[in-house]
């Protein structure tokens, strides 16, 4: 499944840069949220979700495939890869511009959690209906 993809361009700055040369491990989370925040914003947005609910993420793993540095340009591509009952899977990658070569992989996994009852919930029916509506149109 390959659902709600979003697309962003990134260019390290120069306090996204280690004493190395290289862009921190801590710039690639903080991209990854971006797209993750863009991935509802713009495909399902933040006003459909019920009062009070919203993701927690669990986990997030990722793979340094190469180095980036300052004044490369990266597009980050994103997209929600597994839904069930309770649980989210977001998967995104970093591809060098031009080129398109792999930068680095990663994987968010979640769940989602209601404020207001402080426990976790299903996912909203309504998200459900359209990632797999979605994911319907691609084939």
């Amino acid at each position: 499944m390959k659902a709600f993809e979003v697309r962003m361009v990134f260019e390290p700055k120069t306090y996204d840069i280690d004493y190395a040369g290289i862009v921190s491990n801590q710039v690639y989370i903080r991209w990854l949220e971006d797209m993750r925040f863009e991935v509802i914003r713009q495909h399902f947005g933040w006003e459909n979700f019920p009062p009070g609910v919203v993701p927690v993420l669990l986990r997030t793993e990722i793979d340094y495939v190469s180095a980036l540095r300052l004044f490369d340009r990266v597009e980050g591509r994103m997209w929600i890869s597994g839904l069930d009952n309770v649980r989210w899977i977001i998967e995104g990658e970093f591809v060098k511009i031009p080129g398109d070569n792999l930068v680095a992989r990663a994987r968010h996994e979640g769940i989602f959690y209601d404020t207001i009852r402080r426990r976790p919930v299903r996912v909203p029916g309504e998200l459900k209906r359209a990632v797999f509506s979605e994911v319907g149109k691609e084939k």
